[in-house]
């Protein structure tokens, strides 16, 4: 009798996981995306391994099925702080305002108490409303940089005096609490005058910042301001 020579079996080629691939790729474009390609890659790649795991040898790709995952989550990483970004931008940017107006009528104040310290030596008396810094400049000392706008410190100087208290006696004024003293004016303007020296739009967004005679400060809307006493 013939030797019989077992047959050998045909060899199977082992594919690998399209799973796997998808995942890669997803997690990849996933940065092109913000990561919402991500989000499917990050789904694929799992269930690729698991599908991988159970073909007894029949799928590979476990490697890329994995970088598919890191490359995904990466990706979701990279989409939770562009989402994170565009929450705190817009509150970071109101904060920023908000701290810049708080400076505005800070500076507002400052000009008013120079004002009346400047009256007190002199009978009384607010100062020439045509170079009424130059006259405050004592009082001021280091503080003259308030003169500018603190949201646009390279435009000159902001502020304006009311011209109707041109060397005025403080106490002939009636209601100082609404009669101007101060006021933010458009950049280029003359040192003194009335509302016609107001900017066009209030640097603020709930109004003009204006220092009153009595020394408080108010930001004042435009439709506020007939309200106060401009020519006492």
């Amino acid at each position: 009798m013939e030797n019989l020579q077992p047959q050998s079996e045909p060899s199977v080629a082992v594919k690998t996981s399209g799973l796997a691939i998808a995942s890669l790729i997803l997690g990849i474009f996933g940065f092109f995306t913000c990561g919402l390609a991500g989000i499917v890659g990050l789904i694929l790649g799992i269930v690729g391994l698991i599908i991988i795991s159970k073909s007894a040898g029949q799928l590979k790709g476990t490697g890329l099925a994995v970088a598919g995952i890191v490359v995904s989550v990466v990706s979701l990483i990279t989409l939770f702080i562009t989402l994170l970004m565009a929450i705190l931008m817009p509150a970071f940017a109101r904060a920023r305002h908000q701290a810049m107006i708080a400076v505005a009528m800070n500076n507002a104040k400052q000009l008013c108490l120079a004002m009346i310290m400047y009256s007190d030596e002199h009978d009384g008396r607010f100062p020439p409303a045509d170079n009424w810094p130059d006259m405050l400049a004592p009082y001021l000392g280091h503080e003259e940089k308030i003169l500018p706008s603190v949201f646009n410190p390279e435009a000159g100087r902001a502020w304006a005096m009311n011209a109707h208290l041109d060397g005025r006696q403080r106490s002939d004024i009636d209601q100082p609490h609404r009669t101007v003293l101060v006021f933010e004016a458009a950049y280029g303007s003359p040192p003194s005058g009335g509302r016609e020296l107001l900017p066009e739009e209030p640097r603020g967004h709930r109004g003009y910042v204006i220092g009153l005679l009595d020394g408080h400060v108010e930001i004042i809307p435009p439709e506020r301001l007939d309200e106060l006493a401009w020519k006492p």
